[in-house]
């Protein structure tokens, strides 16, 4: 994967290297959110409700939603950039919105600022038979509030789990709340099988709400495959039938290994397949 050439920084573009931000609330706080799309075949992929979830993020974190943040605005500076960046018709999006102004904890604006960054992929949505191995990550607690049902900047615990990852040499962790029960893994929702239905935790359990989540659970309800939101416990999820996580990056990414268990995939496979046939629609 090759590197950025470009940003765009509030509507203006600038060379990637180029010392493009002053000092501001995203580097000395973490106040703001990000968005994370997936260009699919040239289609910027559920972007109404990304930009649904980014303008509900913003109300949650007191920002101010200008009227020209819209639908047309965004989609048009994606697919410019994007072309600048020559990433062909599958790419990674990334839309980052900060609070404006200087202020300690207290702000004294209330004005969004944003950047957009557009990341070429090079491998398409498909099925993943390799091996997959979850941990469990216990560092952080990942606790239901206001803003947890977000991507936001100050994404700690995730940052933590994704070194733990590394160094217990897994493929993904989960992530706990104080209550012990999972919240989520480190960039994806998690779904699990038992006894042929579909669970995935509920957003209460301070998990985020994912895209990939709501266009599964919409899938599963038009295919009339049971689906319950469940919170788990670790222990309790180790004795289901089947684990796969869901992102907008990847799709479905089925779990083979876990707390010392071997999961098949069948159920997961058949879920996938639906899935890919809805995005050739």
């Amino acid at each position: 994967m090759r590197e950025n050439q470009w940003i765009n920084y509030n509507g203006r573009i600038y060379r990637a290297g180029d010392a493009v931000f002053p000092l501001n609330r995203a580097i000395c706080y973490g106040d703001g959110l990000f968005e994370s799309i997936r260009m699919h075949d040239g289609e910027v992929l559920f972007y109404n409700d990304h930009l649904e979830r980014m303008t509900q993020g913003m109300k949650a974190l007191q920002m101010n939603v200008p009227q020209h943040f819209d639908a047309f605005f965004f989609h048009k500076q994606i697919v410019d950039l994007a072309r600048m960046e020559q990433t062909g018709s599958n790419a990674r999006v990334r839309i980052s919105v900060f609070r404006s102004g200087q202020g300690l904890y207290e702000p004294v604006s209330h004005e969004p600022s944003y950047f957009i960054q557009v990341t070429e992929l090079t491998q398409m949505y498909a099925w993943m038979a390799d091996d997959f191995q979850l941990g469990i990550f216990r560092g952080i607690p990942k606790d239901y509030s206001i803003v947890s049902a977000y991507k936001t900047m100050n994404a700690l615990p995730y940052v933590m789990a994704g070194i733990y990852r590394k160094e217990q040499q897994t493929d993904d962790c989960l992530l706990l709340n104080s209550s012990g029960n999972i919240a989520d893994a480190i960039s994806s929702n998690i779904f699990w099988i038992k006894s042929e239905v579909v669970h995935t935790t509920p957003v209460s359990d301070g998990g985020v709400v994912g895209i990939m989540r709501r266009q599964l659970l919409q899938l599963l309800k038009e295919n009339k495959i049971d689906c319950i939101e469940k919170s788990v416990t670790p222990t309790v999820l180790s004795d289901a039938d089947e684990i796969f996580l869901s992102n907008v990056g990847r799709g479905i990414r089925p779990v083979t290994r876990y707390a010392g268990n071997i999961f098949g995939t069948r159920k997961t496979k058949e879920i996938a397949e639906l899935l890919f046939g809805f995005l050739r629609k």
